[in-house]
């Protein structure tokens, strides 16, 4: 209805000025009309007036319907008979027409008559002349021009009107609809999408968009919902087992050897908690795109060297080797935040001493474009299932069910996004598993 009113509103004005253009523009043309026939017909009244007739004669021969001559003192010499009396020109008017040819409008001279236009004019020995013509016939044009005016431009404008809402309705019903669908989509009905209409314009357009926005508002809510559900799965177990550690030792009494045993339990399942919670706030902060980040130049081979030394000890204890290598002329540098690279490098070589077998290497490798660097991290063990690869860096994705949290590749691919590099895993060349991440240099 707003669009109605705003459209109504507009075209009214249009109109009104087109019909103040068509009345202004109308009396023009009909005052030029009689002005242009009073000017013929006072060229044919002076011709008669130059002759030695006398003023009556003049009057009489011209057959003008309002005609009149004046003598040199003002006074009314001859004049035609529906005039009478009655002056067409002031005495003033008389005086100015002696200097030049003159045009008035003098009111009604004659019952008749509404008014009339003069041309006035000297015709010699201080003698004027002037011709009139009445406008009754231009004010009875003007009148009916009014009137048509006034019916037809109100009519043109409730039927625009009429019109535009009946246009803005149906331009306005898939709108509707899709307003209406919309309201009526809740969480349970998240694979529900918005009527398209079809037509390939722009509320074709607005509805395809809407209806994007959905789909990703479904995939969010729907992992929000399998995170929520995975974590509270991964959360049930270590809170049960902490559960179980504490009711031992409040059932007591025991020895101080059996309570230092368990309270150690619960201190690494409450360990296993905190990391958890880290990790998915982590992620949490990741998905938002407000990782905290402090960049700096790092060297590469001092990032790789620093990681062999944090795990050179459990490397050895379980037989295992570990080593770092850096395959690139003149070593590579980064700009990264040295906290979060080493949190995704000790979390590769974690699950590659605890997953994999035989040796672990970390190699720094030229990357697919000049611009990058590619680390990967390999071990010779039995690899990554096929069928796990697809899901590899999903939350909560484990290879073997019930060992580990699943959040490890996961946080490896958030963080190394949020770099600016990629992350890809699979079955490394001779067997075993590889995990390839590329960082752009400094």
């Amino acid at each position: 209805m707003q669009l109605t009113l705003a459209f109504a509103s507009v075209v009214a004005l249009v109109l009104a000025a087109t019909g103040v253009l068509i009345y202004t523009e109308f009396r023009r043309n009909l005052d030029d009309v009689v002005h242009d026939d009073l000017a013929e017909r006072s060229v044919a009244f002076r011709g008669l007036a130059a002759g030695d007739v006398a003023p009556a004669r003049i009057v009489a021969l011209a057959g003008e319907r309002f005609a009149q001559i004046y003598g040199s003192d003002g006074s009314v010499l001859a004049s035609s008979r529906p005039l009478g009396r009655r002056r067409l020109l002031t005495a003033a008017q008389v005086a100015a027409a002696r200097r030049t040819m003159i045009q008035a409008v003098r009111p009604s001279i004659a019952p008749a008559q509404t008014a009339v236009l003069a041309t006035a004019f000297s015709i010699g020995d201080g003698r004027v002349a002037a011709v009139a013509e009445s406008l009754d016939e231009r004010e009875r044009e003007l009148d009916r021009l009014s009137i048509l005016l006034l019916v037809s431009l109100p009519a043109a404008l409730l039927l625009a009107s009429l019109t535009g809402y009946q246009v803005a309705g149906a331009a306005l019903r898939p709108v509707e609809r899709m307003r209406a669908r919309a309201a009526e989509i809740g969480d349970a009905e998240l694979g529900e999408r918005l009527p398209e209409p079809g037509t390939g314009d722009e509320l074709d357009r607005l509805a395809g968009t809407l209806n994007e926005l959905l789909e990703r508002r479904q995939e969010a809510l729907e992992l929000e919902r399998r995170v929520v559900s995975d974590a509270s799965h991964e959360l049930r177990t270590p809170i049960s087992v902490l559960r179980t550690r504490l009711d031992v030792a409040l059932r007591g009494p025991g020895d101080a050897a059996s309570l230092r045993e368990g309270l150690e339990g619960a201190h690494a399942d409450v360990a296993r908690l905190a990391r958890l919670a880290d990790d998915l706030l982590v992620l949490a902060r990741a998905d938002e795109g407000r990782l905290p980040l402090r960049p700096e130049l790092l060297d590469v081979q001092d990032l790789l060297e620093a990681t062999v030394a944090r795990h050179a000890a459990a490397a050895g204890a379980a037989g295992r080797a570990l080593a770092a290598a850096v395959e690139i002329d003149g070593g590579a540098v980064v700009l990264g935040d040295a906290d979060r690279l080493a949190q995704i490098l000790d979390n590769l070589v974690i699950n590659a001493l605890r997953h994999g077998a035989g040796a672990v290497a970390i190699v720094a490798r030229p990357g697919p474009s000049p611009a990058a660097v590619e680390i990967v991290v390999r071990d010779a063990g039995p690899g990554f299932p096929a069928a796990f690869l697809p899901m590899a860096f999903d939350r909560f994705s484990q290879v073997v069910a019930g060992e580990g949290s699943g959040l490890g590749l996961a946080l490896v691919e958030a963080i190394v996004r949020a770099h600016g590099g990629t992350v890809a895993a699979s079955a490394a060349p001779g067997g075993g598993a590889e995990v390839r991440i590329g960082l752009p240099l400094a």
